[in-house]
């Protein structure tokens, strides 16, 4: 049994807390850019951006995801 990843790119999901609900996703990020997404301050920018006039939650919670496909 053997399981690998398709691509090297990674995917950062931003997750309600509380609802467990996914708010959105960044796509096609590998791990030399992946901790400009841990600043407070960018985490901060993209909420602003994604919910401008809706509720924000209280709560988030910042993954990254990575896909492994079994081949053997």
């Amino acid at each position: 049994m053997k399981y690998v990843k398709e691509t090297p790119r990674l995917v950062v999901k931003f997750i309600d807390s509380e609802t467990e609900e996914v708010l959105f996703e960044i796509r096609d990020r590998n791990w030399m850019n992946i901790g400009e997404l841990f600043t407070t301050h960018y985490v901060t920018t993209l909420m602003e951006q994604e919910y401008k006039n809706k509720n924000k939650p209280k709560n988030v919670i910042v993954m990254i995801a990575e896909e492994y496909s079994l081949i053997q």
